[in-house]
């Protein structure tokens, strides 16, 4: 394609005309005639690799006006705003894959990959051929193919994934929308059919992040400015901002389990062995049942409930698919290891700890034995939180790294004992896999081990290194040896 003719609609010219062979917002990923976007970032300016993405080979070069006006020997292209501009020229360069698909966009601070995944099993139990992209990895049904740099992915990645699900035949797709990708503009030019907001809390407030509350409210409700159609848990006090954003003549509707809602969830309890959920809605005698524990899983469950039906879909697909739905990392059971039982869950703030210890409450056991730490290079308050809530629901906690990042893991864990304090017996084991081991030997056959935090997570970042680490495997590893030490000690 023409530089010109990438350019000409969005209203934008260049002084000289130049074959475009892709687009490249990674000076480390250009290759000959690739358009370059030097995009401002937090630690580094796009800017200060333009010379380098010129000697790989760049053709052009987008950038801000605040880059100044030095020559860098190819065609520039200065806009007032890159971020945006970018997002608009891969869709261009894409073909407006979006045009072609049912995108239904899922936001909140908690629940995102679990809400869409549940879409995701009741659009393929409609007979929808379905796409999903999200924290997970981006999927064609239940076929992954790729691994995911963030939960919605940079403008040229997302609309490069969405242009191979169009191409393989999908007819809706689901996408996890996250407050940094709506405050990056990532989906620019995207009119979603539907958008789903599920909830919002006080996270993701620092630096990196969102400099307050306000910002992080706004950017989440950026996303229902550019929907065809918006539900919202109309529980939530957020909602109204979300609601202030859809424009006029957008149809929109709203669930929760309080009064004045569209659909009116009720009687949420454990069903079959206890991490299952059944729950009612307001205009059905039969219950819903979902594969997961808890309140919080029955309300991201009654959102897909609302989203579909507002979609649509028959109710039938909607049972099915909730009925079977499996989340990777998300009260993920360690299938084979059942004394003790061993979950896995990604929960990494005050809130979604203590919901999801409260939902294993419960579940039958002696003792709930909890393995978690807390990411380095974020609010230390989320440290304390997670701690209190752990206190206030386990029997026994094993205090070890997540992600230290660039913080000492040792600072980090010192922070989460001192809010434990007295309130529960505690151990720290610094490296995760050695504190996953010490648990499960702590435990016995009728305990309860939680490892949280890493979820789907297969690797622990340290000092700019990811180290791998796969916690279902190292619970497997681990688990046979004692079960063997078990049983030859009951049989003396």
């Amino acid at each position: 394609m023409r530089l010109s003719q990438l350019l000409a609609p969005l209203g934008l010219a260049c002084t000289q005309d130049t074959e475009v062979t892709g687009l490249a917002c990674d000076s480390r990923h250009v290759k000959p005639g690739m358009l370059f976007a030097a995009l401002p970032g937090q630690h580094r300016r796009g800017e200060d690799y333009i010379a380098q993405a010129v000697e790989r080979g760049a053709c052009a070069v987008l950038r801000g006006e605040e880059g100044g006006a030095a020559g860098v020997g190819v065609p520039c292209i200065t806009v007032k705003n890159p971020r945006r501009t970018l997002a608009l020229l891969a869709a261009q360069w894409y073909q407006h894959p979006a045009q072609s698909l049912t995108l239904l966009a899922v936001t909140g601070t908690k629940g995102k990959t679990t809400t869409a995944h549940m879409l995701r099993d009741i659009l393929l139990e409609a007979g929808y051929r379905t796409g999903m992209v999200g924290t997970l990895g981006t999927f064609l049904g239940r076929e992954q193919l790729a691994v995911p740099d963030n939960t919605t992915p940079e403008p040229i990645t997302l609309q490069a994934q969405l242009r191979q699900l169009a191409d393989a035949g999908c007819t809706h797709v689901v996408l996890e929308v996250s407050s940094q990708a709506m405050k990056q503009e990532r989906l620019a030019g995207v009119t979603v059919d539907g958008a789903l907001f599920l909830n919002l809390s006080p996270d993701h407030i620092g630096p990196g992040e969102h400099g307050s509350w306000e910002e992080y409210q706004a950017c989440k409700a950026r996303l229902f400015a550019q929907c065809r159609l918006a539900v919202g848990n109309g529980d939530d006090p957020s909602w109204s901002a979300m609601a202030k954003r859809i424009p006029p003549g957008v149809a929109q509707s709203t669930f929760g389990f309080g009064p004045g809602v569209s659909l009116r969830g009720s009687g949420v309890e454990p069903a079959g062995d206890g991490l299952s959920t059944r729950f009612s809605v307001s205009d059905c005698d039969a219950p819903y049942q979902v594969a997961l524990p808890g309140q919080f899983n029955a309300a991201n469950a009654l959102a897909a409930v609302a989203l579909c039906r507002a979609m649509g879909v028959e109710d039938g697909a909607i049972r099915g698919g909730l009925a079977g739905v499996k989340v990777p990392g998300r009260t993920q059971r360690v299938e084979g290891v059942e004394h003790p039982m061993v979950l896995i869950d990604y929960a990494h703030n005050g809130e979604s700890v203590r919901a999801l210890l409260s939902a294993l409450s419960a579940y039958p056991h002696r003792r709930l034995i909890v393995v978690f730490g807390a990411g380095g290079d974020r609010p230390p308050m989320r440290r304390r939180d997670m701690a209190l809530a752990v206190a206030e629901w386990a029997d026994l906690a094993v205090v070890t790294e997540d992600n230290p990042r660039w913080e000492r893991v040792e600072d980090i864990c010192a922070h989460i004992t001192a809010a434990l304090g007295s309130r529960i017996p505690w151990r720290v084991e610094y490296n995760r896999e050695r504190a996953i081991r010490l648990a499960l030997e702590l435990a016995g056959p009728e305990d309860l081990v939680a490892l949280l935090g890493k979820g789907h997570e297969r690797y622990i970042e340290c000092q700019g290194v990811r180290r791998p680490l796969w916690e279902e495997e190292v619970v497997r590893e681990a688990s046979e040896p004692l079960r063997t030490a078990r049983m030859e000690r009951s049989e003396e």
